[in-house]
């Protein structure tokens, strides 16, 4: 009788341990999740949250976005609420390992005053970056349809994983796109397929922190260096 109480109370042991041993093992993996993956992804949607949320991940956010959305307009004018559906909005943002990974578009139809203003601040706004050795001019960068299927105004083109483009869709429509480290199309919940480069997959591949891609916020750059400004427009 003591004998089969002994192997009873070891066999409770044994599933305690493993009970126990099974809760480390998935607290382990979750703690590794959350250090690597950030958790699940945040994601905003309200058009009216657009200058809020475009401060928050660039001024407020530990880790923020490395970008400062030099393509995308500070806040959406009152003609896109009005024309259409209004503006779309979607903003995607998860705190991995090192870099975060973001997903940013907007599109707006504006008024022809708008659109006009918003063309001219693309093509003419030039933006001082503080550079380690003293101030730094720098423009958004315009390529005509070709590997884009519209014109566009690049502020990062295909650099450290990243694209970052307001692209001009005609009848005083504008689409903006921010993507880092969506790493292939079918990564994107939002963006268009149409609206990537047609070698989005195939440049973010060959992507390293060392590639030579366009990047406006670049203030300074050797072989194994580089020195970046964001700004502080929002």
């Amino acid at each position: 009788m003591t004998e089969k109480k002994g192997n009873k109370a070891g066999s409770v042991i044994l599933v305690v341990a493993a009970v126990c041993g099974a809760l480390l093992v998935c607290l382990f993996f979750g703690f590794a999740y959350l250090f690597l993956f950030g958790g699940p992804a945040k994601v905003t949607r309200d058009a009216d949250k657009y200058a809020e949320t475009m401060h928050e991940y660039t001024q407020e956010v530990v880790g923020k976005v490395h970008t400062g959305f030099f393509a995308f307009p500070q806040t959406i004018p009152g003609s896109a609420f009005e024309n259409g559906d209004g503006p779309v909005f979607y903003f995607s943002y998860q705190d991995t390992w090192d870099d975060p990974t973001c997903e940013v578009y907007l599109k707006c139809t504006y008024s022809d005053e708008d659109y006009a203003a918003e063309i001219d601040r693309l093509k003419n706004c030039v933006y001082t970056l503080k550079g380690e050795h003293g101030e730094v001019n720098a423009m958004l960068e315009f390529e005509e349809a070709g590997r884009f299927a519209y014109p566009v105004y690049k502020a990062i083109d295909c650099d450290n994983h990243s694209y970052e483009y307001a692209m001009d869709l005609g009848e005083n429509e504008i689409a903006y796109i921010y993507t880092s480290f969506k790493d292939t199309p079918g990564a994107l919940k939002k963006i268009p397929k149409e609206y990537l480069p047609d070698d989005f997959a195939e440049s973010i591949r060959h992507s390293t922190f060392s590639s030579s891609g366009f990047n406006v916020y670049v203030t300074e750059k050797n072989d194994e260096f580089k020195a970046f400004d964001y700004g502080e427009r929002f």
